[in-house]
């Protein structure tokens, strides 16, 4: 064993401010299931963000709660009478969700609160809308994008998340009162996409900025 040479902890760090990620200039886009699922986000030469793609919805405002992604893994013990600890630990489920507030009332947050598909949308967010609902149903699959960017110009940091295949499993609890904007609170859980080698989730950076 050879001996180690000595230092202060301060000469040791590698911290990077340019590391540290905000993402307060966000998109929330989705589109039917059926939609193609894009071979790349970023332009190759620029490092930018390529436009939505095609059949992807912008969802307008987001509340400053912003996206809350959440990955939830459980384990079973297995103990035994000659120890107090776990002897070992076996996983027994593993979820992904995206919860998200939209702050805008428009067409297509009501329609995907209503549970349609994409494609049956009103042609403009913000024109006319009305749904009947009849009481709970399932929900359509969908995929999920989320576009976010940190800092402007050449020290801009772009972020892309995809739920190839998720759906809405809860809804939040929608206030309407004279003080608070009106907010529609959906979480939506992923799963494996039988159509894409069983992927579940996507995530790409652009390249950070140099220190």
């Amino acid at each position: 064993m050879t001996d180690a040479t000595s230092a202060t902890v301060a000469a040791q760090l590698v911290d990077n401010s340019n590391l540290v990620r905000k993402h307060g200039t966000a998109i929330f886009a989705i589109a039917d299931y059926s939609t193609a699922v894009p071979e790349s986000f970023f332009d190759a030469t620029t490092g930018q963000p390529l436009l939505l793609p095609a059949g992807f919805k912008n969802m307008g405002y987001v509340s400053t709660k912003g996206f809350v992604v959440k990955k939830d893994v459980k384990s079973d013990d297995t103990t035994m009478l000659q120890d107090l600890d776990p002897v070992r630990s076996d996983l027994s489920s593993s979820s992904r969700t995206i919860a998200v507030e939209f702050g805008e009332s428009g067409a297509w947050v009501k329609a995907l609160m209503a549970g349609q598909q994409v494609s049956t949308w009103p042609a403009t967010n913000s024109g006319a809308w009305k749904f009947t609902e009849k009481g709970a149903q399932e929900t359509p699959y969908y995929r999920v994008l989320l576009l976010t960017q940190d800092g402007v110009g050449d020290q801009a940091f772009y972020r892309v998340e995809l739920a190839y295949r998720a759906k809405i499993t809860d809804y939040g609890d929608r206030t309407m009162d004279r003080s608070d904007s009106e907010v529609e609170a959906p979480t939506f859980t992923c799963y494996k996409d039988p159509l894409l080698d069983g992927s579940t989730y996507y995530a790409e950076s652009s390249p950070a900025v140099a220190a």
